[in-house]
């Protein structure tokens, strides 16, 4: 049985750093900025902040003091609310899906400036992890296969795929912060347990926080979108060969637009065996390549955290 964490006074701030895929739209779009959980989210939902000052700024010219100076009449304004600032942005934890790596960095700067800091990082299951963020990459416009994406293992030496394996040995990244803010002041929160009992996973992330709120003043989520079978994405894999996304903003070209149109149409009339057959062999690959990979960290972590991973399918 995993073990909560006890109720706490509430935090000077809360940094949720992720993983990608683990549950974090939820988080920003329907926690963070609730008022009635205690939270506010001063940065907005997705906190633009976390990207500029702790993630794109140039490694020369980070200034702690001078992001604090930025950053801090933000938290202070919150506080004096009566509500806990949180500070989320998944790509804190790296980008995957985009072949970059700064975890540890990231995690000193965000010690610098704010080291009394509660820190929330999201985990999953390493094989539906890998999966999940192969779908984003190529919805994303990323046009390597599978196996491109995360490598065959028999790469020549100084060469690596985007999406490398050994990124998900979550000890090392909970170690992390544990480390710098102190085994306390760090939430590890299992996807598995925000599917399977929610009402459980909110209270444990409210009695970490210190918020007097309830889960009960979360109310019902809406129908959430379901992502495209195995088929459409590799017809849109195709597509983005050509029409090519616009890498300085959000807004993307006609030809990109109209591709994704184009695949919304086509998820709707293949077949659901179609995509079965792709995803089934997606699967049997990052099976293949994960293979006796995990079981030592998943180990570890439940050593580090109490969790109870066997229940929720993790290797051990």
């Amino acid at each position: 049985m995993t073990p909560d964490p006890p109720k706490r006074d509430p935090a000077n701030l809360l940094i949720h750093v992720g993983l990608h895929k683990t549950g974090t739209t939820w988080l920003q779009d329907r926690v963070f900025v609730n008022n009635a959980l205690g939270f506010d989210s001063p940065w907005g939902p997705m906190a633009s902040p976390a990207v500029a000052e702790f993630m794109l700024v140039d490694p020369l010219s980070f200034n702690a003091n001078a992001t604090l100076e930025r950053l801090g009449p933000d938290v202070d304004a919150s506080r004096s609310k009566g509500f806990i600032p949180v500070l989320s942005h998944e790509g804190l934890s790296s980008r995957p899906v985009r072949g970059t790596y700064y975890a540890p960095t990231v995690a000193k700067r965000l010690h610098e400036v704010f080291p009394n800091a509660r820190i929330v990082i999201g985990i999953r299951e390493q094989n539906g992890m890998i999966l999940s963020l192969y779908r984003q990459f190529v919805r994303n416009g990323g046009v390597y296969s599978l196996k491109q994406f995360i490598g065959t293992g028999n790469e020549p030496a100084g060469w690596s795929p985007l999406c490398r394996l050994e990124f998900f040995h979550y000890d090392r990244f909970v170690r992390c912060y544990q480390d710098l803010f102190g085994v306390d002041n760090v939430l590890v929160q299992p996807l598995e347990l925000l599917r399977d009992d929610e009402p459980r996973y909110l209270k444990r992330l409210l009695d970490f926080a210190g918020s007097t709120g309830s889960p009960d003043q979360l109310g019902k989520a809406g129908v959430s979108n379901a992502g495209w079978g195995g088929q459409t994405l590799e017809v849109f894999r195709f597509f983005s060969r050509f029409a090519v996304r616009n890498p300085l903003g959000p807004k993307q070209p006609w030809s990109v637009r109209n591709a994704q149109r184009v695949c919304y149409k086509i998820d709707k009339i293949v077949p659901k065996s179609r995509h079965t057959k792709i995803e089934k062999s997606w699967k049997a690959y990052i099976k293949e390549r994960t293979k006796g990979r995990y079981e030592q960290s998943n180990a570890e972590l439940v050593r580090m955290t109490g969790l109870d991973l066997a229940s929720m399918g993790y290797a051990l």
